[in-house]
């Protein structure tokens, strides 16, 4: 079994920062403000406009971290994804509303995984755990090998 595991953390949205106001001078805000997505509940309440840029912030920095760790149109064809949310407090968090979404649209337009479908990728597990120091998403890809060639 192969496992690819991309880790988002503080460091790497400082790197991030540099590359996306580099290619966009004219903007100040930051893209996306902490290493863990948003939950559904601060998604779903949003007005349309920021929830659509929320979603398309998040798949555009997984293509931009794909394409750093050099993951990108592997095309993997079946996997399992296993998501460790490493939350900066302990305030209790419903599980259900961390479920990848903004992360795995960002994995298939890479090209990275083929489809975020119950055909490609099975199972999809959930973690939650709490670190004070160093909040953090940490997504681990396990398949087999095989890749689809189309």
């Amino acid at each position: 079994m192969k496992q690819i595991l991309i880790i988002i953390d503080n460091k790497i949205l400082e790197e991030y920062y540099t590359y996306y106001f580099k290619k966009y001078p004219r903007r100040h805000k930051k893209p996306i403000d902490k290493p863990i997505p948003p939950s559904l509940n601060q998604w779903s309440v949003a007005v349309r406009n920021h929830a659509n840029n929320l979603k398309q912030n998040w798949k555009d920095f997984i293509i931009w971290i794909v394409n750093k760790c050099n993951y990108q149109n592997m095309n993997i064809d079946k996997c399992t994804i296993t998501y460790k949310y490493y939350f900066p407090s302990k305030l209790r968090r419903d599980c259900d509303n961390y479920n990848g979404k903004f992360i795995c649209d960002g994995l298939v337009e890479s090209g990275l995984i083929v489809d975020d479908s119950f055909f490609h990728v099975n199972p999809l597990t959930i973690f939650g755990f709490y670190d004070k120091n160093n909040p953090r998403t940490e997504i681990l890809i396990e398949y087999n090998g095989e890749k689809n060639k189309g």
